[in-house]
Parts: structure tokens; C-alpha cells; sequence
């Protein structure tokens, strides 16, 4: 029988609607704080669909090398045809981030955007990037702050639960928010001189519906809450997260803070 073909649209969504808004101002700031020079050879993990990858590979330029990894063979797909599209050369690879198919001490610049809290085990998949780093390389990963630091979600995180339904889901890409133990993690894979600071940017959306409706299509965990909405309570439900984030917008706009952890360090 033939293979069937790949599902790639909830891959294809997250690049469409997630990124502009909201990954890609993190990955520049990222790029920015390793301060990627030309010929740098630079490793992305929990790539998604490579938004950080093609940071880096703009700033290496043709002399440097741009690696992105993730363990979602969709991703890893809408990463490829993104890049290629976009005229650039990216190398990618579908594997776990505890077990990079890399040689050691290959890259001067490693990134993990908001990917390591999902890792089941996170202190080695520091080790593990730690391996293939060079020596005096640079990490640079960012988790999630606390969920009320992060006024869309928890918009959504509030308006399921007085709903009595299950946000597990939602409260997911917040489970490194202390920028202690993501510090000390850091130290217990090896890596030096770690420094932790809050960022917050602004995210903007046309309107609370379309906030709503790009996680329910796009964010790979948090969406899966957004599905225990029942169909007939989905109106009501978009009322109360707009209503709840009105204050933060104008007009049919809205725009909120976003705040995540941004640890750098050295092997």
C-alpha cells in the first residue's frame, strides 16, 4: 500500500498565523543576544518550523551553517519548504533533542525557543546541546514567565476553567516559568556563566476571535484545551477571553504583554 501522506496543516497554521505575531520578535532577540557573526555554524532546537534557523542563517550568511531539529516530521517539512522558499539554506533533521544526531563540538551558537519545558527529561537535553557545542559557545533558550504575565493566555487559561473545563493543556508552556530552576539547570548540564532576565514584548492581533482561533488551529499544546469547548459554548467563550483582554486593546484590536525567560550562557 502506498504511504500515506503527511498531515502538514497544523504545521503549515503555526507558520501562517503563530510566528509573525509572536515567534518570530522572540528569535530575533535570540539571534541578537548570541550575536551571530558571518561563517558561524549555529544549531536550532525544538526548531518547529524553523523560524529561529532562518534568523541564524541570515546573519551566518553563505560562509556559516544554520542546523534545525525537531521531533514533528510536519514541522520539520513546512521548515524545509519555508527556508527553500525564502532563499535559504538550512539544514534540517527530525530527531529528540535528547539524542542529536550531531558531531561534537560542532556549533559555536545553540537556541532552544520554548521548547526545553517540554522536554521530559531537561537536563539532558542541556547536556546534550552542551555536547555538540564548541568551546566557549553560546546557549541562548526562552521559557514561558508565569501565566499571568502572559495576558492571552491566561485570558483563555481563566475563561476555561470558569467554564470547569480542563486547561492542563494551555498551562503546559508555562511549566519552566521560575528562572531559578532554569538557571540551575543550566548549571547542572555544565554550562557557565548563566544569566536569566525577563523580556516582555507586545504581542498584536486584529481581535480577540482571531487570537483565540490561531492557538485553537496552530499552538501545538495548548490547542488541544481550546478543543473541550463544546461547540455550542464557543460564542460565549470568545466573548469572555475578549472581554477579559478589552482593557488591554483598543478598538477591535487587541494587544497584550507576552513575557518570557531569556537565559544565555556559555559551555
Amino acid at each position: 500500500m502506498p504511504e500515506s501522506k503527511l498531515d502538514t496543516s497544523a504545521a503549515a497554521a503555526y507558520e501562517a498565523v503563530l510566528v509573525p505575531p509572536v515567534f518570530r520578535p522572540w528569535a530575533e532577540l535570540m539571534v541578537g543576544e548570541a550575536a551571530i557573526g558571518e561563517g558561524a555554524r549555529t544549531l536550532d532546537v525544538a526548531c518547529g518550523t524553523g523560524i529561529v534557523a532562518r534568523c541564524a542563517a541570515r546573519l551566518s550568511g553563505a560562509r556559516g551553517q544554520s542546523t534545525g531539529i525537531d521531533i514533528d516530521p510536519a514541522m520539520i517539512e513546512v521548515a524545509r519548504a519555508t527556508s527553500s522558499r525564502e532563499g535559504l539554506h538550512v539544514e534540517y533533521h527530525c530527531a529528540p533533542g535528547t539524542e542529536l544526531p550531531l558531531e561534537p563540538a560542532s556549533f559555536d551558537a545553540a537556541f532552544c525557543q520554548q521548547g526545553l519545558q517540554y522536554f521530559p527529561d531537561k537536563r539532558k537535553a542541556l547536556a546534550e546541546l552542551r555536547r555538540v557545542m564548541r568551546p566557549k559557545g553560546i546557549l541562548v533558550v526562552t521559557t514561558w514567565t508565569e501565566m499571568q504575565d502572559n495576558a492571552g493566555h491566561w485570558a483563555m487559561i481563566s475563561a476555561l476553567e470558569g467554564r470547569n473545563i480542563d486547561a492542563q493543556d494551555l498551562r503546559k508552556p508555562f511549566a519552566l516559568s521560575d528562572p531559578v530552576s532554569l538557571r540551575t539547570l543550566a548549571e547542572s548540564a555544565g554550562f557557565e556563566s548563566v544569566r536569566v532576565q525577563a523580556v516582555r514584548r507586545t504581542a498584536r492581533f486584529p481581535s480577540a476571535k482571531v487570537f483565540v482561533e490561531s492557538i485553537a488551529k496552530a499552538a501545538p499544546s495548548s490547542r488541544l484545551a481550546l478543543l473541550k469547548v463544546p461547540a455550542a459554548e464557543w460564542a460565549d467563550f470568545l466573548a469572555d477571553v475578549e472581554a477579559r483582554l478589552t482593557p488591554r486593546g483598543s478598538g477591535a484590536s487587541i494587544e497584550f504583554f507576552m513575557a518570557s525567560n531569556l537565559l544565555s550562557a556559555r559551555c
